[in-house]
């Protein structure tokens, strides 16, 4: 679902930058993408955006701890609680030689979530399938230091790039309810063995 997910947000991204801006190419400007290689060096493609995944956490202020069960024809059902969770990605300008393209390329990243700082099933087709009800994002600018640790982790030098948090993401395993066996009575007279 993740996946998924951020292949819906690339493509909306691109959809709006590729309107404004037509990359010689003719490829999307916008790509969801590992940010390095197998031997861990920075690799991105030459003249695209790479939106990639930085952290993933549990959104602990819902915690819901309440194991759900239901009693359908006799037989009791349960279903564990969903996993709330944020994300954390980054979108990272990559155009060889060209600082300024760089820049203005995550401008067109910030101008499209000011425009819609959220999805939705009516704003957003696709994101019924994934059975959200909304995405927020929400910039994370992060400290020097924390930049310094990312781009560690990614393998390379500072890029232009941007942060955005994106909450709240529901995740429950599809099949909804298992079954448990039902206890129909108790025989207390049983003795116990020594």
């Amino acid at each position: 679902m993740i996946g998924e997910l951020l292949k819906l947000i690339a493509k909306e991204v691109s959809n709006y930058i590729d309107k404004q801006i037509k990359l010689p190419s003719g490829k999307k400007s916008v790509i969801l993408h590992k940010p390095n290689s197998e031997n861990g060096n920075l690799d991105i493609p030459d003249n695209t955006i790479s939106l990639s995944l930085l952290n993933i956490e549990e959104e602990l202020s819902i915690r819901n701890a309440t194991v759900q069960k239901q009693v359908i024809d006799g037989k009791v059902y349960k279903q564990d609680p969903a996993v709330n969770i944020n994300l954390q990605v980054i979108f990272i300008a990559n155009f060889q030689n060209d600082y300024i393209n760089e820049l203005n390329y995550i401008t067109k990243v910030i101008e499209f979530f000011q425009q819609k700082p959220a999805f939705t099933p009516i704003n957003t087709k696709g994101l019924e399938d994934l059975k959200i009800d909304t995405l927020n994002f929400k910039l994370n600018t992060l400290p020097l230091d924390e930049q310094h640790n990312v781009w560690s982790l990614i393998g390379g030098k500072y890029t232009p790039s941007i942060v955005y948090k994106i909450g709240m993401i529901t995740v429950q395993n599809d099949k909804k309810l298992t079954d448990l066996s039902i206890v129909r009575d108790v025989d207390i007279n049983v003795k116990r063995k020594k």
